[in-house]
């Protein structure tokens, strides 16, 4: 059997136009001798489309619409962050984190109910008070005041162990929180 008399075959363009469609995720046609319409493939509809990578490989992270994200996640981002506009909003999509980053420099990373479990100022920056207070519990916002970080806290990072709040301090690098507010280790620079 010659190879052209192969390529002729309307099972090999199909098979060549769905490896084409998955590797570079555009609308092809080709022609087949035995379809009067001539395609095998009608153009991929939109929204298909937008969802089909061009790289081999499972997709880990994409940027999403603000509006996918979950409810609790944008009325935060509309009462504490409102005026500052989003400029980045991706999802991690095996753990269906969102990382958003705000015009500012913000970044925020919310868990996939919504729940704030990062939010970093910009180098050289700090976070707001009325920002930290949204983040952190209300006792732990009160042991920051008293013990002076709170003007100077760069980043906060919450998870099952607690809060490991990064501070800009001469003496103190960071310092952890159990989920009760409970002081539990201070890293030195």
């Amino acid at each position: 059997m010659k190879t052209s008399s192969i390529l002729k075959n309307a099972p090999l363009k199909l098979l060549f136009a769905v490896i084409i469609i998955l590797f570079t995720g555009v609308s092809v046609t080709a022609a087949n001798d035995g379809n009067p319409s001539g395609n095998i493939v009608k153009n991929i509809p939109e929204g298909v489309a937008q969802q089909w990578q061009t790289s081999v490989g499972p997709v880990v992270t994409g940027s999403v619409d603000f509006d996918a994200l979950p409810s609790r996640a944008r009325k935060f981002l509309s009462k504490h962050c409102d005026g500052h506009a989003v400029v980045k909003c991706n999802k991690t999509f095996s753990t269906g984190e969102y990382d958003i980053q705000l015009a500012d420099g913000i970044n925020f990373r919310f868990d996939s109910k919504g729940n704030v479990i990062e939010a970093e100022a910009p180098e050289g920056y700090s976070l707001s008070s009325p920002l930290l207070k949204a983040v952190v519990p209300g006792k732990l916002y009160h042991l920051l005041i008293h013990n002076g970080f709170y003007e100077s806290v760069e980043a906060v990072h919450r998870d099952r162990e607690g809060y490991r709040i990064t501070v800009a301090d001469p003496v103190f690098k960071a310092v952890t929180f159990d989920p009760s507010g409970v002081l539990t280790l201070v890293v030195n620079d």
